[in-house]
């Protein structure tokens, strides 16, 4: 799952999808458009960071401008006095903010007061212009022109949000001052290039673009080992590879060694605990002890989405399908521009058979999904509305490891293309050779197939594998012609759910 911004097929796809209109809710329950946020007024305590404008000549440090923005969101994040919106209500006004009204902003982000500004690099200099406004009167609180050195970057996101945070609250509290102020690192090079793992991690999805990342953060630990936001940020790497890119014992293998490192550095780092959740869940089949480490990680900090993903994550595969589907709807509002938290709770939704929210989550979404990510998902939807023949078109079997391979195999069985059917399935055993190629996709394809001897034999590799799909099948409606085969209680005995 990528996170490429809009393109062009994206409005085609929402508007062929035009029925879902008509009965479609918005995840919060209320009818489309998604976009009602200024039916009540803001809570005194809400505050937007707009994303900052990258001013430099070198589009190259757009980087720079993103990755203090969302530090800045994460600094203030932390103090639970404040209502802090996600990257997903600022995105819609990034690069346009000056050009738009404060009120108007506020009222459509439903926020009291909105953060903007600028960087702007000259050299081996950095120049940020930043404000705190007042949004229904466009009263300046606070603002500051900060003019560093390249090399003296370290503290400005942690000094912005103490003094949006006083200028709102009054006064910090004595633990709010210690979160804020807290240094991720003493080297200014290391941070620069955590920035930049940051922005290529969050680029896309595809094994590249990690493994670039991975390539950032560990140049950011050589020069400080001491460095733990980096090493959890290299966790989440490589969980992105596993299942998609890599097998599942080596990339979780990788993940779980950089989250201890990252937890033996700095106890409180929640994004690492959160990581080793899913590492439990994949790695040692084992929920309870997934859950104990997600919500360990969402005591440290409440408003983690990937702590709220993970624990929907073991929730699920304990069966608890309603608390997963609250969970996974609080990771996504905590962060909806995390490609994972969109797609993982579109999925609690379809195996809740929640469609009408499904629909209308996906619709919502149709402005930030890459056209990939957009068109299996319609694709997977369509299916769950019973529509196979719609859905085909749209489906691809090398998909993600084939996350999405056996609802193709399926719809070409139900369009009577059996032939088809059993060549993808060929081709997706070939896949498996030059590399990897998830087992539970060939589980779910010979289920379509009607095919239980060879269903069953990869539902017990995709156990012995490790991936971490195993969660799902509990509730996955393709595996239910697995589920009532004999030998398939023997396989759930070897979970610990």
């Amino acid at each position: 799952m990528g996170h490429a911004r809009a393109v062009t097929l994206l409005s085609f796809l929402v508007s062929a999808a035009s029925p879902w209109r008509v009965a479609a809710q918005c995840p919060d329950g209320s009818p489309p458009p998604c976009s009602r946020a200024g039916a009540r007024a803001p809570a005194p305590n809400s505050v937007a960071v707009l994303y900052l404008d990258n001013l430099s000549p070198d589009t190259a440090d757009a980087y720079l401008a993103d990755g203090l923005t969302e530090e800045i969101i994460i600094r203030l994040s932390q103090v639970r006095r404040l209502e802090v919106k996600s990257r997903f209500e600022s995105l819609r006004f990034r690069g346009h903010a000056a050009a738009q009204d404060p009120p108007t902003i506020g009222r459509a982000i439903n926020a009291a007061y909105l953060v903007t500004g600028s960087v702007q690099r000259a050299g081996d200099r950095v120049r940020l212009r930043v404000a705190l406004v007042r949004a229904a009167t466009r009263a300046q609180l606070w603002g500051d022109v900060i003019d560093r050195a390249s090399g003296d970057l370290l503290s400005v996101e942690s000094d912005i949000a103490t003094a949006v945070t006083t200028a709102i609250t009054g006064q910090l509290l004595p633990a709010e001052r210690a979160r804020l102020t807290r240094p991720l690192t003493s080297d200014p090079i290391a941070y620069e290039a955590y920035l930049h793992g940051l922005q290529l991690a969050g680029s896309s999805f595809d094994e590249v673009a990690q493994r670039a990342a991975i390539g950032e953060f560990d140049r950011a630990v050589g020069r400080d080992p001491g460095f733990a936001a980096a090493y959890a940020a290299t966790s989440v790497a490589w969980m992105a590879l596993a299942d998609g890119f890599l097998p599942p014992r080596g990339g979780y293998g990788r993940a779980r060694e950089a989250a201890r490192r990252a937890l033996a550095l700095d106890s409180s780092q929640a994004l690492a605990s959160a990581v080793l959740s899913a590492v439990a869940l994949a790695l040692d089949l084992d929920a309870h002890e997934a859950e104990r480490l997600a919500r360990r990680a969402l005591a440290l900090n409440e408003r983690s989405a990937t702590a709220h993903v993970t624990l929907s994550g073991a929730l699920l595969a304990e069966g608890r399908v309603d608390e997963s589907v609250d969970e996974a709807r609080q990771g996504w509002q905590a962060d909806s521009l995390e490609s994972y938290n969109d797609f993982w709770y579109f999925s609690t939704l379809l195996y809740q058979r929640q469609l009408d929210t499904a629909a209308a989550l996906l619709e919502r979404l149709s402005s930030i999904l890459p056209s990939a990510d957009l068109r299996a998902m319609t694709g997977w939807l369509r299916a769950e509305q019973g529509e196979l023949r719609r859905a085909l078109p749209l489906l691809n079997w090398r998909y993600y490891g084939g996350q999405y391979a056996g609802t193709y195999v399926r719809a070409l069985v139900a369009q009577g293309d059996t032939a088809a059917a059993r060549a993808t399935v060929d081709s997706m055993l070939a896949a498996r050779t030059p590399g990897y190629y998830n087992p539970l996709a060939l589980a779910r394809a010979y289920a379509a197939l009607g095919d239980t001897d060879r269903g069953m034999a990869w539902l017990q590799r995709a156990v012995d594998e490790r991936t971490i799909w195993v969660g799902v099948i509990r509730v996955d409606d393709q595996l239910a012609l697995l589920r009532v085969d004999p030998r398939y209680a023997a396989l759930e005995r070897q979970l610990r759910y």
